[in-house]
Formats: C-alpha cells, sequence, structure tokens
C-alpha cells in the first residue's frame, strides 16, 4: 500500500468524521431542525473545507498557502459562512449561534486530532488538497468543497 493510498484511509476517516459531527449537531432536536437544502449542504462543505485547509496550514506548516486560499476565496468563504449562520438559526433558532460555534469546533478538534495521530499521512493529503485549492478559480469554490480530495476524508 503506497503513501498515497494511505492518506485516502486517512480521508476517508475524515470525511467520515465529518458526517457524523453533521449528523450529530442535534439528535435531540431532529424533530424540529430544519431540512438541509443543497445550499446548505454547500455551506456546511464550504465549513469543512476551511477548516481541513486551516488545521493544516497550523499542523504542516502550510500557512501561506492556506493565507493565499482565504484571499483568493474571500468573498465566497464570507457568502457561505452567511449562508451556514442562516442555516444554524433556522434550525435552532436562538441556539444558532452557540450550535454553529460548536459545530466548528468540533471540526477544528476531529481535524487536529486527525493530523496529530498521522502527521506525515495527513500533511500529505492535506498538501494535496491544498494544491488542488489554490489551482481553482473563485467561480470553482462549490466544485472545490465538494473536492473528491475532500469526500475522501
Amino acid at each position: 500500500m503506497t503513501l498515497r493510498h494511505l492518506s485516502r484511509h486517512s480521508l476517508a476517516a475524515a470525511i467520515l468524521a465529518s458526517a457524523l459531527v453533521i449528523a450529530a449537531v442535534a439528535p435531540a432536536e431532529a424533530g424540529r431542525m430544519a431540512c438541509v437544502s443543497a445550499r446548505d449542504e454547500i455551506a456546511l462543505n464550504a465549513r469543512v473545507l476551511q477548516t481541513e485547509l486551516m488545521v493544516a496550514a497550523l499542523a504542516c506548516g502550510e500557512q501561506r498557502r492556506y493565507n493565499a486560499f482565504v484571499t483568493t476565496f474571500r468573498r465566497e468563504i464570507a457568502a457561505q459562512g452567511s449562508s451556514l449562520r442562516r442555516f444554524f438559526s433556522r434550525a435552532y433558532g436562538y441556539a444558532g449561534t452557540r450550535r454553529l460555534n460548536a459545530f466548528v469546533t468540533r471540526l477544528a478538534n476531529d481535524a487536529s486530532i486527525r493530523s496529530s495521530a498521522g502527521s506525515r499521512r495527513y500533511c500529505v493529503a492535506a498538501g494535496s488538497l491544498m494544491a488542488e485549492a489554490l489551482a481553482a478559480k473563485p467561480g470553482d469554490f462549490e466544485r472545490l468543497s465538494r473536492s473528491r480530495n475532500l469526500s475522501c476524508r
């Protein structure tokens, strides 16, 4: 098994963890939770992408490339952040901000645990994702947030 294959396993574990986080956002309130629209899903995926790249920046010394990503996609990140805040507000009402903060923290913590558990593999996979992100244009942000490299996490 090559390092590339190992990093794909690491990526698969990451997306599974992210999916579990999304599924666990409010199991007790599932009955009143708003349906996830295609737009909400894009915003959720965008947050996962941004978090993965942020943790990679810190864990793998990719700060320069992460800053370039944020600069390139500033408008898209802000727009998806607004969509995500609206989703959490719709889903949780007055508790939306608190739930969103908990969600983002859990994503970052999960990514951090993966980065420390398989540092070299994580950084190789994160480097590929970072390269893909930097090769994309702002109009490709939605496609990028659904990236195969990200969805294999």
